[in-house]
């Protein structure tokens, strides 16, 4: 609860609109009790849907990963909803906080999945036919052509179990579609995925096709993934900006712009970064979700809801057995 820019103010009011609206759920709050109780007097009505498990330390959002564990502790807000969800007493663990102290801990609690060798950070990307799965997106900066058949692996489960695709496609992202294009290790990746999945696997995509629906899951490294999704996020926000800022510039602009209003709200719904608000860490023995620090409390709560969804697919086990089957 003490996660993100604005701690207990968003995450609080988030999980209010969020249970407004879910059935069955109950939330187990770990922070500072006195300063998430400031903010739940606002909400007396969510007081008997939770549980709040008291710790006067968190780790900040500029700490490094080795202190969240080493310094801060088991302690730490973080560290106790993680071990909650490694002791079966929380289905799945949200976070808007420290992204590596996030990883950091969750691979030491949680540990890997068997034949997993690192976990990946996986969001829906919104396209014209729905949503994309697409991974990594921060954790791994260097990965090999295994570690990359392991992203294939987990994200093809994560579009069937959760997505709810009968045949998902698989690609991996690279600066051209030709077969001979792209880095040795993609190359290996692209022969044992086409060798594993056969008719499901399309081989390269480019950067425009993570936007087009050209495959359900789109493979990639940590570092060119979480690129392209910060570009992504602020080319949003700069069409959006500049749509308003267009039309608000003349008298019929404004006209046009009250004679279109629900026409405008569905594409300023569809460019919000905050209805896909939730990178998943797929590979894990356990659920768990990062919001963006950032988000307001519609973002926080649609982070919520992806992360009910979640708890209630069987993900872990599809990837378990599709590891099983081909690593």
């Amino acid at each position: 609860m003490m996660g993100g820019d604005f701690g207990p103010e968003v995450t609080v009011k988030g999980l209010n609109h969020a249970l407004d609206q879910l059935d069955n759920v109950h939330a187990n709050l770990f922070g500072n009790e006195n300063e998430i109780h400031k903010v739940l007097k606002k909400y007396p009505s969510l007081e008997k849907k939770l549980t709040i498990f008291h710790t006067e330390n968190y780790v900040p959002m500029d700490a490094k990963p080795a202190d969240a564990i080493r310094r801060i502790g088991k302690d730490s807000s973080m560290w106790m909803s993680i071990a909650s969800c490694a002791n079966n007493e929380s289905d799945v663990v949200l976070s808007a906080g420290n992204t590596g102290a996030l990883m950091a801990l969750s691979k030491l609690i949680l540990k890997t999945v068997d034949g997993i060798e690192r976990p990946a950070i996986t969001a829906l990307w919104p396209n014209p036919k729905g949503n994309s799965v697409v991974l990594d997106l921060g954790a791994n900066i260097d990965v090999s052509p295994n570690q990359l058949i392991q992203f294939g692996i987990m994200g093809y489960a994560y579009a069937i179990c959760v997505l709810k695709k009968e045949n998902p496609k698989i690609a991996i992202l690279n600066i051209g579609h030709e077969e001979i294009k792209g880095s040795n290790n993609l190359q290996e990746a692209n022969d044992k995925l086409n060798n594993i999945f056969n008719d499901n696997f399309i081989g390269f995509v480019e950067g425009d096709d993570l936007s087009k629906g050209t495959a359900d899951v789109i493979i990639t490294d940590g570092f060119t993934g979480n690129v392209a999704l910060k570009t992504a996020e602020g080319i949003a926000k700069l069409i959006a900006f500049y749509l308003t800022d267009s039309l608000k510039s003349s008298l019929t602009g404004k006209l046009g712009m009250f004679i279109a209003q629900n026409s405008l709200k569905s594409l300023k719904d569809k460019i919000d970064p905050r209805g896909n608000n939730g990178g998943f860490f797929l590979g894990l023995n356990g659920l768990v979700v990062k919001s963006h620090g950032g988000t307001d409390f519609l973002g926080f709560s649609n982070a919520i809801q992806f992360s009910v969804n979640l708890a209630r697919s069987d993900v872990s086990k599809k990837i378990s057995d599709l590891i099983e089957e081909n690593i």
